[in-house]
């Protein structure tokens, strides 16, 4: 059923992972930090009262949305890097000889990156919700114009 050979004859695929895995790690470390200098830089706004909010849902929206986004980059930070770990296992057990084991930590490599890509996707629909509510508030202040 798992063609072991393909593992250990075509190294090229673990070497396009292993680039793959990092640069999708790096994307992902990016889109947390951008996350947490907004999470700051609104904390910052909110005490100097800079950002204020017209009511308590709209202030309760905005922090549940940050919650789930941080918690979504987090899983997604998490699965990825278990990805990667697994990945350069998967190699270690090829460079040893141990095509049948290697071949089924890769599984797992792809497993655990596919769910990372998963969470990340949702974490991307939770971020397009809240910008599609800051359009709406901006729609409103059109006629203040």
């Amino acid at each position: 059923m798992i063609n072991f050979e393909l593992f250990s004859n075509n190294i090229n695929l673990y070497g396009t992972m292993f680039f793959a895995c990092t640069i999708y790690i790096t994307l992902v470390i990016a889109r947390y930090a951008t996350l947490a200098k907004l999470i700051r830089d609104s904390r910052a706004n909110i005490e100097n009262h800079n950002l204020k909010f017209n009511n308590q849902d709209e202030y309760s929206f905005h922090i549940s949305h940050y919650e789930k986004r941080l918690r979504l980059l987090r899983y997604t930070l998490y699965l990825s890097l278990s990805g990667g770990i697994a990945l350069c296992s998967s190699l270690l057990f090829l460079l040893m000889k141990f095509a049948i084991i290697s071949s089924f930590i890769f599984g797992l490599h792809l497993i655990l990156v596919l769910s990372a890509l998963i969470t990340l996707v949702y974490e991307l629909a939770v971020s397009f919700e809240a910008l599609t509510e800051h359009l709406e508030i901006m729609r409103s202040w059109k006629d203040k114009f």
